[in-house]
């Protein structure tokens, strides 16, 4: 049986005052990215928060449920 299509949520237009989730799954390297990416996001959206997310590879079902409530909007990373 064919699966229903998804459609992505819109994209933000403006981080302006927004809570912005930073997914890491523990990859090396990521946690100094994110600390430099929230740094220049602050500078350029100073009203824009950063949450730090954790988890696995792929964004368990329950970790979004949990997470919705909480983010505007979020940015995937994975370091190597």
């Amino acid at each position: 049986e064919a699966k229903k299509a998804y459609v992505p949520s819109p994209r933000v237009k403006d981080l302006a005052g927004k809570r912005v989730g930073l997914y890491w799954n523990s990859k090396h390297g990521m946690d100094n990215f994110y600390t430099v990416f929230a740094e220049m996001l602050k500078k350029r959206y100073p009203t824009a928060t950063t949450d730090l997310l954790k988890g696995a590879f792929l964004i368990r079902e329950e970790d979004a449920q949990a997470w919705q409530d909480k983010i505007d909007t979020f940015v995937y990373g994975v370091g190597d």
